[in-house]
């Protein structure tokens, strides 16, 4: 069984998915700092009968840093930059549009881009 520190571990550098700090703010609530692994999901959506390919971005949170979650919160994302200090990704707004708690403490957020 895992604890909710074991998570912290998984949120890392030393584990290797090293976490992003972003900023979590509930609907109508006060910010907060949280850790989080982000990921660009593929995705392929079926329109008439022509695939179109793209991505979803989904994170990954502990669920204690976010008890009260619901849809519409949103989260503001540093830029994410290489070693030698080049921005691959830009600052990012993000809506959480979906959540899915696994009952073992992680939750995957299903976000949109703002």
């Amino acid at each position: 069984m895992e604890f909710d520190s074991d998570f912290d571990g998984y949120l890392q550098d030393s584990h290797g998915s090293p976490g992003l700090a972003v900023t979590y703010t509930p609907t109508g609530g006060s910010a907060k700092t949280i850790t989080i692994i982000l990921n660009q999901e593929y995705l392929d959506i079926e329109t008439s009968g022509l695939p179109v390919q793209g991505y979803q971005p989904v994170a990954m949170a502990k669920t204690t840093d976010m008890p009260s979650i619901a849809f519409g919160d949103s989260l503001n994302a540093p830029a994410i930059k290489s070693l030698s200090g080049t921005t691959i990704k830009a600052a990012t707004n993000y809506k959480i549009v979906n959540f899915e708690n696994d009952n073992l403490g992680m939750t995957s957020l299903i976000l949109e881009v703002q």
